[in-house]
């Protein structure tokens, strides 16, 4: 009888912790050329200590990805990442879309940001 407890016990559905959509959030998300935006999300799956790779064509050539200029950011203990940069003073003016890539694979969230004169 008590192996078949332990038994019951061993086989018994846990709920699984509740799995969190990678985020992005840019802030603003309408800047004057020459400002700095804040990037923060979660980037569910990958591992602390790697890095999400901020993509988008309104960040400066510092690093790049695909020949789109990138901004690093280091993944903390449960997905989290944050990152600033700013945007260049030259930049033209118009809406850019920033993605996100962390371990060979896209987070699948896009945002857009406005850059204004």
């Amino acid at each position: 009888m008590r192996a078949a407890l332990v038994l019951a016990a061993a086989l018994a559905v846990v709920p699984a912790a509740a799995a969190v959509r990678p985020t992005l959030t840019v802030t603003p998300s309408s800047v004057p050329r020459g400002h700095v935006v804040a990037l923060r999300g979660n980037a569910d799956g990958c591992p602390a200590g790697d890095n999400v790779e901020l993509l988008s064509r309104a960040f400066v050539h510092t690093h790049d990805f695909a020949s789109v200029p990138a901004v690093y950011a280091p993944v903390r203990q449960g997905g989290l990442f944050r990152a600033a940069t700013r945007i260049p003073a030259t930049k033209a003016p118009g809406s850019y879309t920033i993605t996100a890539r962390c371990g060979g694979g896209n987070l699948g969230v896009l945002r857009r940001l406005a850059v204004r004169r």
